[in-house]
């Protein structure tokens, strides 16, 4: 029971919560009192921190003084603020609130490390995120179609006879590259558009295609190579795969945080009245 209690993401949630809450309260430097602002030493690091940071200096005395005063005053306005209720019913306070807890939130799972299990069993769970791209080397002799349908029937009839003969066949002119290295089906598509790339991975390699369609025109390809994708190995992408591990937590965390909150809450909802009308 005690191992089940300690491998629910509930659980873990709460704990990471305690441990952040603790941190904050013990590192908050800045006290509440109602008529009381304390603008503590460290508060003064983080002031100067960040003047250091702006104008890539120390600031001197008076650009301290500026910055305290500053500090001063946002809080007493938020305190009075506060005191007034300006708060309530404001948007934009309520969006960024809102930010603010899901940035709590993804801060909390983002404590976590997976160990080497959890990352070999994610890694394996998510195997297809991980493998590159399946990847052409290919020559392209660009057809234009700006014939009429009876002389682009006859050049490309002409073309065929030039590779039955041995010899290459002739490219109209164009900007697109006749040499392809090494390229990914999505780069490949970058440049040449969809349907070209839906028809290439129906050819065969060593060999010159039969006229293939693109948005721009007809293709014959000679495809040297097609190398299939491969899996990255862990080790070599581990980073990666704890992020995407980390990703995942923190999207754990959110919903069962607020499957909680939603628990805790009583909904009532107050549907319209429907007013029938007579016809």
């Amino acid at each position: 029971m005690l191992n089940k209690l300690i491998k629910e993401p509930l659980i873990h949630f709460l704990i990471i919560s305690l441990i952040i809450f603790f941190i904050y309260d013990a590192t908050n430097t800045t006290q509440i009192d109602s008529y009381n602002v304390i603008i503590s030493e460290g508060r003064i690091e983080q002031l100067t921190n960040e003047i250091l940071s702006v104008k890539s200096r120390l600031p001197v005395a008076k650009e301290i003084d500026i910055a305290i005063e500053s500090f001063a005053l946002n809080e007493i306005y938020l305190r009075e603020a506060r005191e007034l209720g300006l708060h309530q019913g404001d948007k934009i306070i309520e969006r960024r609130l809102r930010q603010k807890m899901e940035y709590l939130l993804d801060e909390m799972a983002s404590i976590q490390q997976p160990n080497k299990d959890e990352l070999n069993r994610f890694y394996q769970d998510n195997i297809d995120r991980y493998k590159t791209p399946l990847t052409y080397s290919f020559t392209q002799i660009y057809i234009s179609i700006d014939r009429s349908k009876k002389q682009l029937t006859q050049h490309l009839k002409t073309q065929q006879q030039l590779i039955a003969q041995g010899n290459s066949p002739r490219a109209d002119p164009s900007m697109l590259p006749q040499q392809v290295s090494h390229q990914s089906s999505q780069q490949i598509e970058h440049t040449f558009g969809e349907l070209f790339i839906v028809e290439l991975d129906e050819l065969a390699v060593n060999t010159w295609s039969h006229p293939i369609d693109s948005g721009l025109g007809k293709h014959l390809v000679f495809i040297k190579e097609k190398i299939a994708p491969m899996v990255k190995p862990l080790l070599s992408i581990k980073e990666d795969v704890t992020s995407d591990w980390q990703y995942e937590q923190r999207k754990i965390f959110k919903q069962v945080y607020e499957d909680e909150l939603m628990r805790r809450y009583n909904i009532e909802i107050h549907l319209p009245k429907v007013v029938e009308t007579s016809v």
